[in-house]
């Protein structure tokens, strides 16, 4: 039988961040039954001598108050503090310049997402056909948050390799920002459009240990040195990832970041709804977590891995992003992903205890094999925690394992007066994006009108929001907050979708409108009538194996409010609405790569309804609002049964 050798480290970081190497012997494969079984003891199966990588996250930087960790902050915050946004840059660069051949390069970290499906950290056995990461599955938050700590270890690392660089005389500056810097969040939910240093500068100013240098900006793009290791295209031939891009007459594929923010800010108001209902509704982890699940007892049909595929799609729009095995080399993946474990932080936090999980992987990854039973001890491979450990769902538990906070869980900072850290966290919720959702728009309405500020003549034409997505302002609801509310209730209305995953061989977009659509398919995103897109996000480019349904979401309300609004319709009770929507609702299909309109009758597995909730709204901004079930009111389309439209 083969035994476990005594623990040899030869580290390879500081002790602070305890980055190890570790000389094991360790399976090269994981059991049939999954990889639960050989990380926690020794197995009798074929070992080889080998390194293994372990990791902690960065652990520098705490403050003096008890449990102070540092926090990853907006990007737009990071970006007003120069220094700190300048050592961030310098240090993604440094990053993105080691080696493809190194498994600790930007190239070698982006690879364990998808392509170019090798073994890493030496742990293989699942389905090599496909990458490590779980979509599709109750571990895809889980799994993706030690994914972002080791990133952002190995960013620190060189952070703190360039601040050693700097003249003395120039050095303090970097040394301050240096033991709280972490990698940065892209708050979509709150302003959807990606900051100019992000999406539209190819090029950067930075101050650098040599002096004032422009370089190619590593937020814009991530530059391949060899595309051997990628069979499909136009991958094996583009040469820098790209977001919506225009292809030349050479056949090179740019970049247009007009046409990206332009995208996300038509469905801004969308994606805040739907990011606001999932931290304030959704009460089961299994439900919030992956679109491969469904609360169809409550009409819950959206998740955290639904939200973030929209995101996906927009922003890659036929480029990187757009394509699961690649989209870990735009450097954009690691801003929207940080958001996403920050969303899931936020769901903990004002849901204390309802972290649980199990499951049926339907999908698998690089190292479980499709139908392992999943549970809160399933290994996070190729995370570990130390040479014969996986990280797991139940030891990431807390962000502070890894040495870092979001600001709404910052929980040594609790504002006087509240009885929780939940309360906390919800009245930050409610500041960020209450106002440009229904709920906290007709609170912020009614107090108004209470406080005698807005009175029906005040304003004789009340104005609609600037995208039918987002909630009409408070002075223009409390014009009309007696045809919306009735006795501290409203109805809150949505699109429910179902759909196989694999239904279209790729990734694609269900968009929503309210009236015709245009007709040229490339309008889509940016059309005045659109009320929000769900992208399916397919999570290969050969989809074999991958045959599952998922779920989606659009509300509605936002856009029917403003149709109140304008006078177009009376009110939102259902012998209203429903008369209004089987006249003007209207759905399409785009391929994300090429905005191809596909007829919906060839969109397999979709099925697509109306639904209503019943909702209290808040009375202050420490509350959340009081949810009902959702109730189906109308059949919109049923592929499978042969419905193809309203």
């Amino acid at each position: 039988m083969a035994v476990w050798s005594s623990l040899k480290y030869a580290v390879v970081a500081s002790c602070a961040l305890s980055l190890t190497q570790v000389a094991q012997a360790l399976p090269t494969d994981p059991s049939a039954e999954g990889i639960n079984e050989w990380i926690s003891e020794p197995r009798n199966e074929l070992f080889r001598r080998q390194n293994a990588m372990a990791f902690s996250g960065v652990q520098q930087g705490f403050g003096p108050a008890q449990g102070q960790v540092p926090v990853r902050k907006d990007i737009r915050t990071m970006i007003q503090n120069p220094a700190e946004f300048n050592l961030f840059v310098l240090a993604l660069q440094r990053f993105q310049q080691q080696p493809q051949s190194s498994e600790t390069s930007y190239y070698g970290i982006a690879g364990i997402h998808g392509r170019p499906y090798k073994a890493w950290n030496n742990v293989r056995g699942g389905n090599p056909q496909s990458g490590y990461c779980f979509h599709g599955d109750v571990l895809f938050l889980s799994w993706h948050r030690p994914y972002l700590a080791l990133y952002e270890q190995l960013l620190w690392e060189h952070a703190r390799n360039i601040v050693n660089e700097f003249p003395a005389d120039r050095r303090a500056t970097y040394q301050a920002v240096l033991p709280t810097l972490r990698i940065p969040y892209w708050d979509w939910a709150s302003d959807s459009r990606l900051p100019p240093q992000v999406g539209e500068w190819p090029q950067l100013q930075v101050d650098t240990p040599q002096g004032r240098q422009t370089i190619n900006n590593p937020l814009y793009s991530y530059r391949f040195t060899d595309l051997r290791e990628f069979p499909d295209q136009p991958f094996n031939a583009m040469w820098e990832t790209t977001r919506a891009p225009a292809i030349m007459q050479d056949g090179r594929r740019v970049s247009q970041p007009n046409a990206v923010n332009n995208a996300l800010w038509q469905i801004s108001g969308n994606m805040r709804n739907r990011a606001y209902q999932l931290l304030t509704a959704y009460k089961q982890f299994n439900t919030v977590a992956t679109k491969a699940n469904s609360q169809s007892n409550t009409g819950q049909f959206d998740s955290l891995e639904g939200v973030h595929d929209t995101i996906h799609g927009t922003v890659g729009s036929g480029g990187t992003m757009s394509f699961v095995p690649y989209s870990a080399f735009d450097p954009v993946f690691w801003l929207h992903h940080t958001n996403i474990d920050r969303l899931f932080a936020i769901w903990q936090g004002i849901n204390p205890g309802a972290y649980q999980l199990t499951g049926r992987s339907g999908m698998g990854s690089f190292s479980i094999p499709a139908g392992t039973q999943e549970d809160m001890n399933t290994g996070l491979s190729p995370f570990r925690q130390a040479a014969n450990r996986f990280y797991t769902s139940a030891s990431v538990a807390s962000t502070k394992t890894f040495g870092y906070a979001y600001p709404e869980t910052a929980d040594w900072n609790r504002r006087p007066g509240t009885q929780s850290l939940a309360g906390d966290i919800i009245a930050a919720v409610n500041r960020l994006y209450g106002r440009g959702t229904p709920a906290l728009a007709l609170q912020a309405a009614r107090n108004l009108r209470k406080r005698g500020l807005v009175k029906r003549d005040d304003v004789p034409v009340p104005e609609p929001a600037e995208q039918l997505s987002s909630a009409p302002s408070p002075d223009s609801l409390a014009q009309v907050e007696d045809q919306v509310v009735d006795a501290g209730k409203y109805l809150e209305w949505a699109t429910n979708i179902k759909v196989n995953n694999a239904a279209l061989n790729g990734t694609f977009n269900i968009h929503v409108f309210l009236g015709a659509p245009a007709a040229n398919s490339a309008d889509w995103t940016t059309a005045a009538n659109l009320v929000g897109t769900h992208s399916v996000l397919a999570t290969g480019m050969a989809m074999g194996g991958q045959d599952n349904l998922v779920f989606g979401f659009v509300p509605l309300t936002s856009a029917l409010m403003n149709k109140v609004v304008t006078g177009e319709l009376e009110n939102l009770k259902p012998e209203t609405v429903v008369p209004y929507l089987q006249k003007n609702l209207e759905l399409r299909v785009a391929l994300a790569e090429t905005q191809s309109a596909v007829d919906i009758k060839n969109v397999k597995g979709l099925s697509v309804t109306v639904a209503a909730a019943t909702v209290t709204v808040p009375k202050s901004e420490t509350e959340l609002p009081v949810w009902g079930d959702y109730e189906i009111k109308l059949n919109v389309i049923d592929v499978p049964h042969g419905q193809f439209h309203v």
